[in-house]
């Protein structure tokens, strides 16, 4: 089972030394290719991964793998946040709660969504600053609208 106190620290730590989305783009994309070629990985949120181009194709190849994951899961959240299933009330209110709280909370709060979508801890962890850097911070007095128009332009 998943320690989300462990993937929280883990997005942290990635939150303070990725300064730029696309090294967390770049980052998804190869721990993805590592959980690949070996599934019990994907549990690791401090999954060490090396940049080896014969096995994990180019850099560029990396970054669209991390885009397109981290487009897929922003989308599950944006729904979350701002649907109106009472399936999700828990999740929303939390979320929407930590957005007062500063910017670690909303990065502990989108961990804590992501796990219980079922993303492994390996991708939530750098998936968690990415998604709250460039889709929620930035956007945080008009949430859902302002998320939801940069998914539409995300495309």
């Amino acid at each position: 089972m998943t320690d989300v106190n462990t993937v929280v620290a883990a997005a942290h730590r990635l939150n303070e030394e990725k300064q730029d989305e696309e090294a967390l783009l770049v980052l998804i994309g190869m721990r993805e290719k590592a959980i690949e070629t070996d599934p019990e990985r994907q549990n690791d949120p401090n999954l060490d991964v090396v940049y080896a181009e014969p096995t994990m194709g180019p850099l560029d190849d990396l970054k669209r793998i991390g885009k397109r994951i981290a487009n897929r899961w922003s989308k599950e959240l944006h729904s979350i946040a701002c649907g109106n299933e009472t399936k999700d009330a828990k999740e929303r209110e939390a979320l929407l709660n930590s957005i007062n709280l500063g910017e670690a909370a909303v990065i502990a709060a989108v961990v804590t969504a992501l796990i219980s979508l079922g993303v492994g801890a390996a991708i939530a962890a750098p998936l968690a600053p990415l998604i709250v850097r460039k889709f929620i911070w930035p956007a945080k007095d008009e949430l859902c609208i302002a998320w939801g128009e940069a998914l539409e332009g995300n495309k």
